[in-house]
């Protein structure tokens, strides 16, 4: 049955693809995702357990989806340029984004070190570094540890000026120093290093590439990118031996291991974060009465609902470990999509994911079409659909206000090009 699960999702995909004949489109990447889920748990996790109805479930979310960004094609009236343009906007102000993001991850880790009464000078020593790790990561999971407001607006303005710089790098891939392009990615690489979280390296690792794509977008004005090419399989490639070193690096920090040797012990446990969240999700999809108290909203926009002081938020969105399959297999990843459910039931979350299509489809259009101030909206649907096997992308408000950011800069410190015309003579 499993296996029948990933033909479904890989013809999911190529029904996508083919409706909305754009690989980059964020509703055809969710399908994508999806499929390459459903086939890495079947490859490297095939003891993990399994439910027909939530594999279904899924299915019935990207369904909605793939409904969703045909409606908006159905009734919109942009058509979609196969030609390549140049952009007549120039963006301000992108090397102090750039910097300012090291000087706000400064900000950011003495805040969180702060909180323990810890110095700044241990990082300059691996066993300090040991020392910070450990005590963080027996803060996070022991004493319900929450992020300082230094930290998350630290957090805030390196998303941004991370989305800023993947926007200029397609746009203006020549401008600059090529390192520069890259700096706002050291800030979340130090947070993470200090926090043992992968979190904060990849969304910022969506943010950059999010706001990439967009640029792809506005400055050619193509929908037919190439997914499969020679510099998509090295970029690709290199991410994620970058991230599978980082995930591996990570662990052995947060639990103070020093012995190589525990490698293997280290990589199973590791394997729920990838490909745990199908499990998680059949587990809880198997037990959960759908007659239960809906939440809201609360558990798919969690950080509003902390910031305003409607609910606190919790450390750890779901404290409930469950056991993925044979072995010490625990994990709890649920998927955003037990967030929706739970929030809005499931007719509710069917039609919260035709929102997202719809709004993925008239972001993407409007980016097509070189509306620059859209690639904001096109970066949230990006995140959105990206981290849907673990957990809404707008639970957190540093997420949130990065995107709201990053429009405020495309509207308000962007200016027209120049344009000198010859002049006629009779």
């Amino acid at each position: 049955m499993e296996y029948i699960n990933i033909t479904l999702q890989f013809a999911m995909w190529r029904v996508a693809l083919k409706i909305l004949k754009a690989p980059f489109h964020p509703v055809v990447i969710l399908c994508q995702l999806w499929f390459i889920v459903a086939l890495c748990t079947g490859l490297f996790a095939p003891d993990y357990y399994y439910s027909p109805l939530a594999y279904m479930i899924v299915i019935c979310m990207e369904a909605s989806a793939i409904l969703g960004a045909l409606a908006y094609f159905l009734i919109s009236s942009d058509g979609m340029s196969h030609s390549a343009r140049n952009l007549p906007y120039e963006f301000q102000y992108f090397r102090p984004i750039i910097y300012g993001s090291v000087f706000f991850g400064f900000i950011a880790i003495t805040s969180i070190l702060r909180t323990q009464g810890i110095g700044i000078g241990k990082l300059f020593s691996f066993s300090g570094i040991l020392e910070i790790s450990h005590a963080m990561s027996v803060a996070r999971y022991e004493d319900q540890f929450q992020l300082p407001l230094g930290a998350r607006l630290g957090q805030m303005f390196i998303f941004f000026s991370s989305a800023v710089s993947g926007l200029m790098k397609s746009l203006h891939p020549k401008k600059y120093r090529k390192h520069e392009y890259f700096v706002s990615i050291i800030p979340s690489l130090m947070i993470a290093l200090i926090l043992t979280t992968r979190a904060a390296v990849l969304f910022n690792l969506i943010f950059w590439v999010s706001g990439n794509f967009c640029g792809s977008l506005l400055g050619g004005g193509r929908v037919n990118l190439k997914f499969f090419t020679k510099r998509v399989a090295i970029y690709g490639g290199g991410g994620a031996l970058f991230i599978a070193f980082m995930f591996i690096s990570l662990q052995f920090l947060r639990g103070g291991i020093t012995d190589i040797s525990r490698l293997n012990e280290v990589l199973m446990h590791l394997r729920q974060w990838p490909v745990g969240s199908i499990g998680g999700f059949s587990l809880w999809v198997d037990s959960y009465d759908f007659r239960s108290t809906l939440t809201n909203g609360y558990l798919t926009f969690v950080g509003i609902f902390d910031l305003f002081g409607i609910q606190a938020r919790k450390a750890g969105l779901y404290d409930q470990y469950v056991n993925l399959g044979s072995g010490d297999s625990w994990g709890n990843i649920y998927t955003a999509f037990r967030g929706l459910i739970q929030d809005f039931s499931i007719l509710g979350a069917l039609v919260y994911m035709g929102g997202i299509g719809f709004f993925s489809a008239l972001a993407f259009g409007k980016c097509v079409n070189g509306r620059v101030v859209w690639a904001a909206l096109l970066v949230a649907m990006y995140g959105f659909i990206v981290w849907t096997p673990i957990v809404s992308f707008f639970s957190y408000t540093a997420h949130i206000g990065a995107c709201v950011g990053f429009a405020i800069y495309l509207k308000y410190f962007s200016r027209r090009r120049r344009v000198l015309r010859a002049g006629v003579q009779g």
